[in-house]
């Protein structure tokens, strides 16, 4: 079974050395969303202090297999289509 590193980029990089086995992609995908999930519900200042919470997902080569990012958006944004003139 393949492992999977899952490394945490909030303005400081928190490298995972231990890696998780895991079936494949999808389910690494699944696991890094559930654990950034767990991160902003145990610490909300991880997202809040510079806006994004970023967890890189790497295989045991070393390569970035996908990221998982989150993003806090400040409340005047609006998407292109919707601003009002």
């Amino acid at each position: 079974m393949p492992r999977y590193y899952f490394h945490v980029c909030d303005g400081t990089q928190d490298i995972d050395d231990q890696g998780h086995e895991l079936p494949d992609d999808n389910a690494a995908r699944h696991e890094a969303v559930r654990y950034g999930g767990g991160l902003i519900h145990d610490d909300p200042s991880l997202l809040l202090k510079d806006h994004e919470l970023r967890i890189n997902v790497t295989n045991n080569d070393g390569q970035l297999r996908f990221a998982v990012v989150m993003i806090a958006v400040d409340a005047d944004w609006r998407p292109a289509d919707t601003v009002r003139h």
